[in-house]
């Protein structure tokens, strides 16, 4: 029997949730669960549902800003309403279900039977070993907890790999681009050749820079050589600038901007190719930069997108996104999840 991708991509999400709920039916005590950014949380209703009817209290922790994934998917799969989504700090949460943000989740002084800490759903903020320890804080001793990531947390080997969102498309391979010019000056020609490459197939260009400073001097050159070959040259900076000026980005068709809001957008940006100068600064850790490349959206497996990443040298976290991506899109084609 055929079938559509969309199938094919619910089987695989379907047999995932079974096999999280296995596990935690298991003597296991940790989880790593592994995937896209930004993809859905439904895959532990399952679990956590499983666990309140045993009586058990589930913490969830996320750092999403506005409509929680895991609580959209609750109302819409279940009637459970059982749930706390802690919006201020607290230090203590009688409820079946908490959910909370990582700084809430500190305060708390509760332990839970299970403690589920995703990192997929908002822009990473927390190093490994502070999201490890959280996690096995706020577990009983004899609890169980899982970090849903873009890497392996626990263990570099085990855990259950979801290697595809909900289109049947592998993620695009951003390319390195190293470079000896001061970025604070100018930036080499191929980029600008990429640049002019999107513009001229009517895409939209967002650039990441890591600080306010760097965002406008990028912004200084780039407007200088760009305001009159697209409709619109913006920065945006962090905590100071109107949000209409990204939302009026979004909205234009051959627009640059150049940010260092690194949760704006907070997800795809349909028709705009990513950059991040700098790539290689400390800002942009491996599960950053995979989280930014994850913005560009491919509808089609031969569809346009490009993500650029520009250093002054070899950066770790380059290659380390670089190879979370090759392994999601290597194990997705091995699973049959990307064919046609």
């Amino acid at each position: 029997m055929n079938l559509s991708g969309k199938d094919i991509i619910g089987e695989a999400k379907e047999k995932v949730s079974d096999l999280i709920y296995s596990w935690s039916r298991s003597g296991k005590d940790k989880l790593d669960v592994v995937t896209l950014p930004n993809n859905r949380a439904d895959i532990f209703i399952k679990t956590i549902l499983g666990a309140v009817d045993e009586g058990e209290n589930v913490l969830y922790i996320t750092d999403e800003k506005d409509n929680v994934k895991l609580i959209e998917g609750v109302k819409r799969n279940s009637d459970f309403r059982g749930y706390t989504h802690l919006r201020k700090y607290a230090k203590s949460s009688l409820s079946e279900l908490t959910v909370c943000s990582t700084a809430t989740a500190k305060e708390i002084e509760d332990t839970f039977d299970l403690v589920i800490y995703d990192e997929i759903n908002s822009m990473p903020k927390y190093r490994d070993e502070e999201i490890i320890e959280l996690a096995e804080t706020k577990t009983r001793a004899d609890g169980k907890c899982i970090i849903y990531s873009v890497k392996n947390k626990f263990s570099k080997r085990e855990g259950i790999l979801l290697p595809v969102g909900d289109r049947k498309v592998p993620m695009i391979e951003p390319r390195e681009i190293i470079t000896r010019i001061d970025m604070n000056k100018d930036i080499p020609f191929v980029v600008y050749d990429y640049i002019k490459w999107s513009i001229g197939t009517g895409r939209n260009v967002l650039i990441y820079v890591p600080d306010k400073a760097k965002a406008e001097k990028v912004y200084g050159y780039i407007s200088r050589y760009w305001a009159d070959k697209c409709s619109s040259v913006s920065c945006f900076i962090s905590g100071e600038a109107d949000m209409k000026i990204a939302e009026n980005f979004l909205k234009k068709d051959r627009a640059i901007m150049v940010t260092d809001e690194l949760e704006n957008p907070p997800g795809a940006t349909p028709d705009t190719d990513i950059m991040v100068f700098f790539a290689g600064d400390s800002r942009f850790s491996g599960k950053i930069l995979t989280h930014l490349a994850s913005r560009v959206v491919k509808m089609e497996r031969h569809s346009m997108g490009e993500v650029i990443f520009l250093c002054g040298e070899n950066s770790g976290s380059v290659e380390e996104a670089r190879d979370i991506i090759r392994r999601f899109n290597r194990e997705a084609w091995e699973m049959g999840l990307l064919k046609a």
